[in-house]
């Protein structure tokens, strides 16, 4: 999986780095046609749980907007272990996104995204443990601002719908992650 994640990654700033350097010149425009790569850090909780200190969560991505308006992203997310006394989870993955964005004006923006999450997950029980891997939604909804000419911050909030269930492992059950997190982005 991590290798897959790797090809994913040099796939995406391949295209990206292509359509930045096929780029006449760069427009400072917030609502122009552009690339970006992106970093994120946050906080996230499994369904029941709580938002705390120990859960972190990681992201890169990498995208860009057609117009205005429309975008595709695809990212690489990794969260911290999750769980209770019964059952705990380990889970990482890649996602693809199509991104729509209201602009506001020439600095800031709302967005939603939605896309498909491929992941996979170390799973501990009592009763044993296991691997798991699929692919489930995750739809986002944030907003960014321009914090220099070709820097953006991005605050958002996100949910990735896994479904961790073993039939081996009777403990485990079916896992939403929420998350909440803060990034940037630099535009190409």
């Amino acid at each position: 999986m991590k290798q897959s994640i790797m090809y994913g990654i040099a796939g995406a700033l391949a295209l990206t780095s292509g359509a930045a350097l096929a780029q006449d010149s760069v427009s400072h425009n917030e609502n122009a046609a552009h690339v970006y790569v992106g970093g994120s850090y946050g906080g996230f909780k499994a369904r029941g749980g709580e938002f705390d200190d120990e859960k972190d969560f990681f992201e890169l991505s990498f995208g860009g907007f057609f117009n205005p308006y429309v975008g595709l992203e695809a990212s690489a997310t990794y969260f911290g272990e999750y769980g209770n006394d019964l059952a705990t989870a380990d889970a990482e993955g890649y996602g693809m996104a199509v991104i729509g964005r209201l602009p506001l004006s020439d600095s800031w923006g709302l967005y939603a995204k939605g896309g498909q999450f491929f992941w996979e997950a170390d799973i501990d029980t009592p009763v044993g443990s296991g691997d798991t891997d699929g692919d489930d939604p995750f739809y986002a909804a944030g907003m960014d601002f321009r914090l220099a000419q070709n820097l953006n911050m991005i605050v958002e909030y996100s949910r990735y719908e896994i479904d961790t269930r073993l039939e081996e492992l009777p403990n485990v059950e079916d896992t939403d992650l929420d998350t909440v997190k803060v990034g940037l982005r630099l535009r190409f």
